[in-house]
């Protein structure tokens, strides 16, 4: 999948590959929203990086040696304790609210984003990108409406979710200029894995043998899009894909309506279409930058 995009510019790469990365990663969260009215969400979150660590190590065993290499342990522990942070934040969220309304309020993670590029990473915030990001922002509110039953407190867990994945973003787009992506993919799910197999005891519910191919596809669907995800950011400044994240909206609201009765109504429709476009502006102003 990553050699068929080589031909492309590193733009339309990074972009195509965050895409596709949000499209995997919403799979997987409709799958473990399927799977937690079963088991606890610690237990699907031990899952999804036990099953990610063997993936990888199954593929990084040639090369491990130079996987294992790295000159910024201390980073690459903080940032994938970011992401395990996210992840069961995110999880928590949206097996408590609708998957939808869950990755609408997740959206505030490219504002973060963003700032945080700005400020530690000294990535350039002009008015077009901060008002693209303001603009996503806003169709993400449309779709929320604050003061709405949204509003819970289960609606806190999604907004942790998304600071741990800001952190984590962020993290990511520094290692790049010394990492390699399997390296990163690695540390991410190694930390994640021992971490989560420390709490799971406590909260271990024996999985069914009809639900170990929904299992199976928790680790397949989060290694794909997480290998994504990090190769997006070896490409593109984080700040530009950041808008992109909005694509969850989308897919999280369709696979509500086809798997869950989650049927949005127009102010949705509205939100989404926003996002779209709110993307792609950030999209045409860094391209018409880097070709004139």
């Amino acid at each position: 999948m990553i050699s068929s995009l080589q031909k492309f510019s590193p733009l339309t790469i990074g972009i195509v590959s965050i895409i596709l990365a949000i499209f995997f990663l919403s799979s997987m969260d409709a799958t473990v929203k399927y799977l937690s009215s079963d088991y606890e969400i610690l237990n699907l979150v031990w899952i999804r990086y036990l099953g990610q660590c063997l993936l990888v190590l199954v593929i990084i065993i040639p090369n491990l040696k130079s996987t294992l290499a790295t000159n910024q342990l201390g980073l690459q522990l903080l940032r994938s304790l970011f992401l395990f942070l996210g992840t069961i934040f995110f999880f928590m969220g949206f097996s408590s609210i609708e998957l939808g309304a869950a990755t609408a309020i997740l959206q505030i993670n490219p504002l973060f984003v963003v700032l945080a590029a700005y400020y530690f990473l000294g990535e350039s915030l002009g008015w077009r990108k901060i008002l693209g990001v303001f603009v996503g922002l806003l169709g993400a509110l449309i779709i929320i409406r604050p003061g709405t039953e949204v509003f819970t407190p289960y609606a806190l867990y999604p907004i942790g979710g998304a600071l741990g994945f800001a952190g984590y973003f962020i993290a990511t787009k520094y290692l790049s200029k010394s990492e390699t992506i399997w390296s990163s993919l690695f540390y991410t799910t190694i930390i994640g894995a021992v971490v989560s197999s420390l709490i799971v005891p406590f909260y271990w519910t024996t999985p069914s043998l009809g639900d170990l191919k929904f299992i199976g596809m928790i680790a397949i669907l989060g290694t794909i899009g997480q290998l994504l995800i990090i190769y997006s950011l070896f490409k593109v400044h984080a700040s530009v894909l950041s808008p992109f994240t909005y694509a969850s909206i989308i897919f999280a609201t369709i696979f509500g309506m086809l798997f869950f009765d989650e049927f949005p109504d127009i102010w949705t429709y509205i939100g989404a279409l926003i996002i779209i476009f709110a993307g792609l502006y950030i999209w045409w102003y860094e391209f018409k930058k880097q070709h004139g």
